[in-house]
């Protein structure tokens, strides 16, 4: 372009920078909550390996390592794709609603007494009431307190580059 030419502002040069460095955490995000899930240390990929090594049927009573690692390869096969994708409106929306089951899925395990509603499970609330079983397991687990924060921060900017496209 000659420095004497008006620019054209019509033409689509990409995302602005501010739009860019959302998608750099959003992704930074994405990887992170997808590592916590695959890595967690009693629900991830070592704990689904025993379990399926030792007796696949026990899955049943507690389905949380085989939801874990599915859903965080998941996040990881949505990352990877995003990024050659014209459209990235439906992994934003795919992302956000993966977080959100993950929320959702954490305090309904809780409040129901560590999957109280699962065949074969009696509720176990640690002798308090739901609610509170919620907060002293959010508050004494470091990890499920990271995971819960970052699931929300992804929320919030996977919604924003949502709405921002």
């Amino acid at each position: 372009m000659n420095l004497l030419e008006r620019p054209n502002l019509t033409v689509d040069e990409g995302p602005n920078s501010t739009t860019r460095i959302l998608m750099y955490f959003g992704a930074l995000l994405t990887g992170v909550v997808a590592g916590i899930h695959l890595l967690h240390p009693s629900h991830g990929i070592p704990r689904l390996v025993i379990i399926v090594s030792a007796d696949p049927t026990l899955l049943v009573f507690d389905p949380r390592p085989l939801a874990f690692v599915v859903s965080g390869f998941g996040l990881l096969v949505g990352l990877i794709s995003s990024r050659s994708a014209q459209n990235r409106d439906p992994y934003y929306v795919a992302g956000i609603l993966l977080a959100i089951v993950y929320i959702v899925g954490y305090f309904a395990w809780h409040f129901t007494g560590h999957g109280g509603f699962l065949p074969g499970r009696e509720p176990l609330l640690h002798g308090l009431s739901p609610l509170e079983n919620v907060i002293a397991h959010l508050t004494g687990d470091l990890w499920a307190a990271i995971a819960k924060g970052t699931e929300l921060a992804m929320i919030a900017v996977l919604g924003v580059l949502y709405f921002r496209d």
